[in-house]
């Protein structure tokens, strides 16, 4: 649960505290009685979260932060060092912003207290034309000079100027192997039940979003059985549902409430879509407003303060259909009779020569010296733009470098071996754009993920990639270990409806308003091309093809400025 919410300090280095002390927390430890007995002769008699976060601090610095397990952030203020040291949990669940300016650093978990209180009010172009791009900008945010803490790192703010540290690391290079097949189901089942109760503890009803996928329902599945069994303090859980007009998810997500014995809310993308004129966000530009403000609203009547989801479910059980880079696992160890093996299996399923499939994991297995230039486009990549078609200007490509993913992600993953490479590339852009964050409607609630419940992540990480997913098989580890969380139904199903009415039921009415405008924000700001995005909202509203995924972005951000522009008039008009 939330304990702070609001700005929460304006420091300065000549503080006169004696000792370091905890300015600000925010989050859930699940390591809380194994930190008990590390630190247990440094906490005193406050062995609160915050003291146990800020005693591991003080034994071994900004490093110690990799011992606090779970979802959270923190606000140290250092006196020995006349230092303010912010950092966010690996996964950057629980935002944290904050600005540096002259002698002072203004910080909080909501980025409007930022911006009220620095009156920063210029836009970043760094931040909009990679959200344009890529749909996020790691570090930054919309507002230059007020940043945003990376996931897994700390921000130390001196007198002497800003230093950023890593705590935590992508477990390359390790992995683990099992001689019996089912030790990996043990560990995963075990793991997984750890994820959801830690995030029980409460005596409060608990939502849980249930989509009809095997990941939501996973999580569902597991929380009514550890609480029908006594086994979490929480003992309520509805579920929360987003339906619309001949889905293919509502059979099965009904198919899981009656399995499960629970009541379910639903919630019609109609009457709540994904996207609407005046719901895009506040103070950063965020999707689906308007389904999040209907159970933002529920949550209140019901009093409920922990949300779970599935997300991160899909990358970390292995829920690709190609998978055929696991060869250069095989040729790198010189066994080439097992990779022509592989490569017919996997070349039934993709329909793909054997020969290309093999080339390219050759490629990939080569040593960097010797690979081609392009080796690293054979993986998919989660921030790699499908289409060229962005409307974006040419020139702006080049001011900002928006043709070089690295010049704003990490590029750690290349140092993977060749066939975890999607893995660790998906999982990194995942946790740099704080894809998990919650969003702003929901900050009143403990919004949690027990797919990325950091034991849970590292162990997935680490497991061999045949054993995650097989030719034919994605998923393979998690439907020989979690299957009976699922009805009978629910096991045969091999793939999940898309929302791609919901979306064209929301974007179209926005699409016609842009279409109709006089003038567009991000055109006069340089940023897009008028005649490009014109004729990609034409295609739009008639169902053709215009790279729909980059032109939400867009059309978010277009509808952000514009709210924000008339937020700023209304302010001037009432001053006058």
């Amino acid at each position: 649960m939330k304990t702070e919410t609001e700005l929460k300090a304006l420091d300065t280095w000549n503080d006169p505290v004696e000792r370091s002390r905890v300015l600000h927390w925010d989050g859930r430890l699940d390591n809380r009685n194994d930190l008990l007995l590390l630190l247990a002769d440094s906490l005193r008699d406050d062995t609160s979260n915050s003291a146990i976060a800020l005693a591991g601090y003080e034994r071994w610095g900004t490093n110690g932060f990799v011992h606090l397990i779970g979802d959270w952030s923190i606000v140290i203020r250092d006196q020995a060092n006349g230092a303010t040291v912010l950092a966010s949990d690996f996964a950057g669940v629980r935002p944290l912003y904050y600005s540096v300016q002259i002698g002072n650093v203004f910080w909080s978990s909501r980025l409007q207290a930022v911006v009220d209180a620095t009156g920063i009010s210029e836009l970043d172009e760094q931040y909009i034309g990679a959200f344009l791009l890529y749909g996020g900008c790691p570090k930054r945010t919309p507002y230059k000079g007020i940043y945003s803490v990376p996931a897994g790192h700390a921000v130390c703010v001196s007198s002497t100027g800003t230093k950023m540290s890593r705590f935590w690391n992508l477990p390359i290079g390790d992995e683990v192997r099992y001689r019996n097949q089912h030790r990996y189901e043990e560990h995963l089942r075990a793991l997984f039940r750890e994820a959801v109760s830690v995030r029980l503890q409460t005596e409060g009803p608990v939502l849980a979003e249930l989509s009809g996928g095997l990941d939501s329902s996973s999580v569902v599945s597991m929380a009514n059985h550890l609480m029908r069994r006594s086994a979490v303090p929480a003992k309520s859980l509805t579920s929360v549902s987003y339906v619309w007009r001949d889905s293919l998810d509502e059979p099965f997500i009904r198919e899981m409430e009656s399995f499960c014995g629970i009541k379910g809310v639903h919630i019609s993308t109609h009457d709540a879509p994904l996207i609407s004129e005046r719901q895009v966000g506040d103070s950063q530009p965020e999707i689906h407003q308007p389904l999040r403000r209907s159970v933002g609203l529920l949550s209140r009547q019901l009093g409920s303060e922990v949300f779970l989801t599935g997300q991160n479910g899909d990358l970390m059980m292995g829920n690709w259909f190609d998978d055929s880079l696991q060869l250069s696992a095989s040729l790198r160890r010189f066994r080439v009779g097992r990779a022509c093996k592989e490569a017919v299996e996997w070349s039934k399923i993709l329909r793909l020569p054997v020969y290309r499939l093999l080339w390219q994991a050759t490629c990939a297995a080569l040593p960097s010296a010797l690979a081609p230039a392009d080796v690293y486009a054979i993986t998919d990549g989660s921030y790699v733009v499908k289409s060229t078609e962005t409307s974006i200007q040419p020139a702006l490509f080049n001011r900002l470098g928006l043709y070089e993913p690295g010049n704003f992600f990490s590029d750690a993953w290349v140092q993977a071996p060749p066939e975890r490479r999607k893995y660790f590339r998906s999982l990194s852009t995942t946790l740099e754009l704080r894809a998990l964050q919650v969003p702003e409607p929901w900050q009143h609630m403990d919004y949690t993920h027990p797919f990325s419940h950091r034991p849970l992540v590292e162990f997935l990480m680490i497991v061999p990639v045949e054993v995650l997913c097989a030719p034919g098989k994605p998923r393979k580890l998690m439907r020989s270990a979690l299957s009976d969380l699922w009805p009978a139904r629910l096991r045969m199903r091999r793939s999940k409806g898309l929302f791609n009415f919901p979306w064209q039921e929301a974007l179209c009415p926005v699409a016609r308003v842009l279409a109709s405008a006089k003038e567009l924000h991000l055109v006069e700001r340089g940023f897009v091309d008028r005649t490009s995005l014109m004729s990609r909202l034409q295609r739009l509203s008639t169902g053709l093809d215009c790279n729909e995924s980059q032109l939400r972005q867009i059309i978010l951000v277009e509808m952000w400025l514009r709210k924000r522009a008339d937020g700023i008039e209304n302010c001037r008009k009432l001053s006058e």
